[in-house]
């Protein structure tokens, strides 16, 4: 069993329900700590216990969104839907039968039960974000990633995992003490050797890189650390990917706050703020999807 101390790492917000937490929440559940262990008996449904908006909280009830003889069209005033997105009302029951039909692998899920016992366990992707990085990976067939924030490094091991035994991962971040876990991790996993640590600020990792390796020597980045330094991290990103190659940014919906953004949020207004850019830049191919916190896809071109 691994055992980590209860920090705060501090990169990212508190959840904003930080103090109303949803039923399924793990820290809800008498101070349980689940076991990290190879094998588990409990249904799949239940060892998942999601934060943030993968919690997705039954506020439409069981089948007001459900069903083909509710009509769309007003869900969402002045745009013409033909049908309801799952995005509008997954419920819990849904969420839990998606991720037992994920490839999640169990060292992903013993870092991701291992996070859990940490405060601040939101700031690591969700296991179908995971599952979508390693793909993407797969499909590109990228060599070559850098990561933008490591955090306990569950999805610089799904991306490692995907790459070829020749693939390097370069992980930059600036904080030392969640690496412990990622460090460890990348060992249980196997591609340790394929992973480079860069600890420091980003956008310096970023310009060094760059001196080092030259334009368009990346096929794939992720970008998922301070949010109000995004679009610094994508422009330099866009300078080492590849045409052809992908930018995944991460926290695009950043818990619905980007919709109607306050004076005093920070990093929703810069989230918001690159959202509009992406919409315009034709540098890029687009997809913003709402898996995890929201996520987009860049293709450069």
């Amino acid at each position: 069993m691994l055992s980590v101390s209860g920090t705060l790492f501090g990169r990212r917000p508190p959840h904003p329900t930080e103090t109303k937490r949803h039923p399924t929440d793990r820290r809800n559940l008498a101070g349980q700590r689940a076991p990290v262990s190879l094998q588990s008996t409990v249904p799949c449904h239940h060892r998942y216990h999601t934060r943030g908006p993968s919690a997705a909280p039954d506020v439409h009830g069981p089948s007001s969104l459900s069903g083909p003889g509710h009509p769309p069209g007003s869900l969402v005033p002045g745009e013409t839907l033909n049908k309801i997105p799952l995005a509008l009302g997954m419920t819990p029951r849904v969420y839990g039968y998606l991720l037992e039909h994920i490839r999640e692998p169990q060292v992903l899920r013993q870092l991701r039960e291992a996070t859990a016992a940490i405060s601040g366990a939101h700031m690591q992707v969700t296991p179908e974000q995971g599952a979508l990085l390693g793909l993407l990976v797969e499909v590109i067939g990228a060599r070559r990633v850098v990561e933008v924030g490591v955090f306990t490094g569950y999805s610089s091991c799904a991306m490692a995992m995907a790459l070829p035994p020749d693939g390097q991962l370069v992980a930059l971040d600036r904080d030392e003490r969640p690496l412990e876990l990622a460090r460890r991790f990348w060992q249980l996993a196997g591609v340790a050797d394929k992973v480079e640590l860069r600890v420091g600020p980003a956008l310096q990792s970023l310009e060094q890189l760059l001196e080092r390796d030259g334009l368009g020597s990346y096929d794939m980045a992720f970008i998922d650390a301070d949010k109000r330094s995004y679009d610094q991290y994508y422009e330099l990103s866009l300078k080492l990917v590849r045409p052809g190659g992908l930018i995944a940014i991460d926290n695009t919906l950043f818990y619905g706050r980007v919709a109607e953004p306050k004076a005093s949020d920070k990093a929703a207004i810069a989230l918001h703020q690159l959202n509009v850019k992406l919409l315009d830049d034709q540098r890029v191919s687009i997809s913003m999807i709402p898996i995890g916190d929201g996520m987009t896809l860049c293709r450069r071109r």
